[in-house]
């Protein structure tokens, strides 16, 4: 029985890898109302009994609730660290006290296999239930870990229950890693733009079917050492950027459709081994990024937003939103709330920083 599982797994990811190739397209993004200029500066989420925390998600649990999840221990890999999350509800305007989400040995009892450290999560509200996809790592480094799938109902998030473990490989199923949330598709599935960072570091996007079951895998595009994509709907398809690895080149790229990647084009802007978050408010695309401020040697001292232009191609700076003279401010990750574009970041590893705007805001840079 063992053999004839592995063999009807090899042949999944097979057909995985050599789809066919039904039409999809991504879903527009809500149109925005217009109101007054709004603009919150950052405030820290209550942060969890641990030293250090890192690369949060958001994702909206109703229309007056969010839920903030992160990583946090000793320092990142290590075997303390656990996911934890906090609670944001609209008639306060608070954030909630930490509470803890996940922990390895939670996952390695759920998973049935052993769990070392976790790392990245990122959360996604699908059919009133809240996904969790999580990186984990059994032995060594970031190198061999895998993208875990946990459940829970909208109504009690910390009611987490392991799903599956994502089969993306026919042989050595590691060094997969998610950072991005997923980006929906009008037959009610998603895409979960995912990397791979062993050997290549590549980008690969996961399609998703409406009952959250794998569909599909595709390569964008054949470049190296590109991590960390992050993709939006626009225009007619999408838009997607890439985190460079050892190397100051910063790429995006767009799509007539899913199956069909236009090549990459070298931005105006550098990345500087930096998480990016993009996002589209009312058509127009928006990016948060890190460059350094001046004669500061860390590429992650000051976070900053920027327009694209269209015409031109290039994104045009606009403001910096946040900075650290002993630290960071990076791994942005965006939600669009009520009309207003959230914010979560990491703050010196101290804690996940919360800043708020809406587009007649965006529109006055």
């Amino acid at each position: 029985m063992q053999i004839l599982a592995f063999i009807l797994m090899l042949f999944g990811v097979f057909m995985l890898l050599k789809p066919t190739t039904p039409p999809i397209n991504f879903t527009k993004t809500p149109t925005l109302t217009k109101t007054l200029p709004f603009f919150s500066p950052s405030t820290l989420l209550p942060p969890p009994p641990v030293k250090s925390v890192h690369a949060a998600s958001l994702t909206a649990l109703n229309g007056h609730t969010m839920l903030a999840a992160y990583f946090g221990g000793s320092k990142e890999a290590q075997s303390d660290v656990s996911i934890w999350g906090n609670l944001y509800t609209d008639q306060t305007k608070r954030w909630g006290e930490a509470f803890k989400l996940l922990s390895a040995s939670d996952l390695s009892r759920q998973a049935h296999e052993f769990v070392k450290i976790l790392g990245n999560p990122v959360l996604y509200t699908h059919k009133d239930k809240l996904y969790l996809f999580v990186v984990g790592a059994s032995l060594g480094g970031w190198a061999t870990s895998k993208i875990y799938v946990l459940r829970a109902p909208l109504t009690n998030p910390k009611d987490l229950h392991f799903e599956q473990i994502l089969h993306l490989s026919p042989f050595l199923n590691i060094s997969h890693l998610v950072r991005n949330p997923p980006t929906p598709t009008t037959d009610g599935g998603f895409i979960l733009p995912i990397y791979h960072e062993l050997a290549k570091k590549s980008p690969v996007f996961l399609k998703f079917s409406p009952q959250a079951n794998l569909q599909f895998l595709l390569k964008p595009n054949s470049l190296k050492q590109q991590l960390q994509p992050s993709l939006v709907p626009y225009q007619n398809c999408a838009f997607v950027v890439f985190r460079s690895y050892k190397t100051e080149r910063f790429y995006t790229q767009s799509c007539l459709d899913f199956w069909h990647w236009r090549k990459p084009v070298l931005s105006n802007l550098n990345n500087y081994d930096s998480a990016n978050a993009l996002f589209n408010a009312d058509g127009v695309l928006y990016l948060i990024y890190n460059q350094a401020l001046p004669h500061n040697p860390s590429a992650r001292s000051a976070l900053r937003l920027a327009r694209f232009n269209p015409k031109s191609g290039a994104f045009v700076p606009l403001k910096v939103l946040d900075t650290s003279l002993k630290g960071e401010v990076s791994y942005p990750c965006v939600l669009i709330f009520h009309d207003q574009v959230h914010i979560l970041y990491t703050k010196e590893r101290k804690g996940i920083a919360h800043m708020v705007f809406n587009l007649a805001y965006l529109k006055s840079l």
